[in-house]
């Protein structure tokens, strides 16, 4: 096979007892007796496949068919459009790939590589028509293991990372330390799994030492050199995930170890490239503003991460997000409904949940900003509270040439909140989303100055303001995405809590109103009437109800796409009703506490991470 130029076959020597284990568990074989599968074996090739290198390609003949005996292979799809090929289904160790096309007589549908560094054992056309003539009774297995792969739909489960390559980058890299702590974070994962670190001192080792490891561990930490050896060579070939840990400051200006294997294809060049991961190390407490856009530049880190020497409360956070056990929680826009959200959120915390990633939509977005930068309740309470209760929000009028508001005090408050901080520079990943007016889609946010993108999702049409951006047109996220989980889900990253907020209710006009309304009569009202109510709503909850509606469907859809949806009963709380804080906030955590007292003893974390 020319287009395996990674693979070495050579007759198979494995200790027997070792060949005898992998070989049971494989659907063929397993109802064959020990002399029977050590006549198998005899016939067999071991094939040792690079990480990210095919094992065969489409088109291949389908000559014969293989154990996985160690590591992991995927079976891809073509590229698509950008060019990038896509998994379709993953083959462990102890399962069997190619026996469709051996059966069919038939070329290679898909291609097959290796996740990380893996060997197969092959058994060719020959030798497998040798053995179903000897022991028919090997069909059996062949033909449940077909049925299951072959008589459902495909569902891919994403496998969370199990190999986990450390890379330094620059000098200060704190790698050692790093993966102790973080070794330890997975230590502490729920059933307390068995975690190994290999270092350079196991450069020299034989490839069944790092097999054993993976076999025997739940995670296995390498750490590499922090120059480009056979050493870091292996390590990349290994791993399901590469973290790149960097000291947080200043980026480094001279090209390090990432830059170079970027240049020189070491980062895998076939169809299956791990991902890709960049961790900002800091000794102090808090992250300096601006501070974490340098390291992002175009580099293609699917995430970024923040976490500090010594807390077990980041490295904890970090284990669950790079193992996709995180906990993430999305919230929904609603006017002064949305404070509902600081109670659930409030009501989770004390049950112990750890809220690991946050997004959301308009004002949804403001209190997931909050949680994602790690504020606790109260001061959550006291911000907001000061924010939105003592200091209108809506009331600098304007010359309605574009909306009723001019806006700045909106600004000024979303500054006084949070600053100068950028998305990148939270504790915690977040994105908030928001109505690309301009090209007619949601835009969902992940990194710029954080106040100037909720600036936008909360921008009412009408009300406040747009907010222009590279000649780009954004208004609140609630017009097409009032409840954004599709994101969240997107990320993979684990179960998501919802929180919803119901936009409906809460307007009608009196019985006495008609079509319309003249100057007249509303005059007459203020004169002469102003101690009662109007009985038409006003032109802001009008534009800010219509700017909602039309996502509700949508909202309807996605509340059955989470692990847990909560639904404060806020129907009778007016959108504006800035003054009605703490009332919107109690109602949000008495409702969060009622259901998880319903829930059978309260362990509510383990529920949602086997969901």
């Amino acid at each position: 096979m020319a287009t395996n130029m990674s693979i070495a076959t050579f007759p198979f020597d494995g200790a027997q007892d070792l060949r005898l284990e992998i070989l049971r568990r494989a659907p063929l074989f397993s109802g064959l007796d020990d002399t029977a599968l050590m006549a198998v074996a005899d016939r067999m090739d071991s094939v040792m496949v690079e990480g990210g290198k095919p094992l065969f390609s489409a088109g291949d003949p389908g000559d014969s068919l293989y154990v996985v005996a160690s590591g992991y292979l995927a079976v891809f799809d073509p590229p698509g459009p950008d060019g990038i090929p896509r998994i379709i289904a993953e083959i462990p160790a102890g399962d069997i790939v190619g026996e469709l096309a051996l059966i069919g007589h038939r070329r290679r549908s898909h291609t097959v590589a290796a996740i990380r560094d893996s060997e197969a054992f092959r058994l060719s056309r020959a030798d497998f028509e040798r053995l179903i003539s000897a022991h028919p009774e090997a069909l059996v297995g062949l033909v449940h293991k077909l049925v299951e792969r072959y008589g459902s739909p495909p569902r891919l489960v994403k496998r969370p990372p199990r190999t986990i390559a450390l890379i330094p980058h620059g000098p200060g890299a704190p790698c050692e330390r790093f993966a102790k702590e973080l070794s330890e974070a997975f230590c502490r994962l729920h059933g307390g799994p068995k975690v190994e670190i290999i270092g350079p001192e196991a450069a020299g080792a034989p490839l069944d030492r790092l097999q054993r490891a993976e076999a025997e561990a739940t995670f296995v930490v390498y750490r590499a050199d922090p120059t480009e050896s056979d050493w870091t060579h292996r390590c990349l070939r290994q791993a399901d995930l590469m973290l790149v840990v960097a000291a947080a400051g200043p980026p480094p200006e001279e090209p390090q170890l990432i830059d170079r294997l970027d240049r020189s294809g070491a980062l895998r060049e076939g169809p299956y490239r791990p991902r890709r991961e960049l961790v900002l190390v800091r000794e102090k407490p808090l992250i300096r503003p601006g501070t974490t856009s340098p390291w992002l530049g175009h580099n293609d880190y699917a995430l970024h991460h923040h976490v500090r020497l010594g807390s077990t409360q980041e490295f904890d956070r970090l284990a669950r997000v790079v193992v996709n056990r995180a906990i993430g929680i999305v919230m929904a826009g609603g006017g002064a409904r949305g404070f509902a959200h600081i109670g659930v959120v409030r009501a989770l915390r004390e049950a112990g949940v750890p809220i690991d990633m946050a997004g959301g939509s308009s004002m949804g977005a403001i209190v997931a900003a909050a949680t994602a930068a790690g504020w606790d309740y109260r001061e959550m309470n006291a911000r907001f509270h000061r924010a939105f209760v003592q200091k209108n929000p809506l009331g600098d009028y304007t010359v309605p040439f574009v909306s009723l508001y001019a806006g700045k005090r909106v600004d000024s408050l979303l500054h006084l909140a949070f600053g100068s901080v950028d998305i990148e520079d939270l504790p915690a990943p977040f994105y908030c989303v928001t109505a690309n007016l301009t090209l007619q889609g949601r835009d969902v946010q992940r990194r710029g100055p954080l106040a100037h993108w909720l600036r936008a999702s909360v921008s009412i049409p009408g009300v406040l303001p747009p907010v222009v951006h590279r000649g780009e047109v954004h208004v609140d996220g609630g017009v097409i995405d009032n409840f954004p989980v599709s994101p969240m889900r997107a990320m993979g990253r684990g179960p998501v809590i919802g929180i919803d907020i119901d936009t409906g209710g809460a307007m009608s006009a009196g019985e006495s109103v008609g079509d319309s309304w003249s100057a007249s009569e509303f005059i007459r009202r203020l004169v002469w009437k102003r101690g009662e109510t109007l009985p038409i709503p006003s032109i802001v909850r009008i534009m800010l109800r219509s700017a909602l509606i039309g996502s509700t469907e949508r909202s309807l859809l996605d509340r059955e796409r989470v692990d847990l949806l909560v639904t404060p009963p806020m129907i009778d709380f007016d959108l504006l009703d800035w003054t009605g804080f703490e009332r919107a906030v109690e109602i949000g955590y008495r409702h969060t506490q009622s259901m998880l007292d319903k829930i059978e003893g309260g362990q509510l974390t383990d529920r949602l991470l086997a969901a």
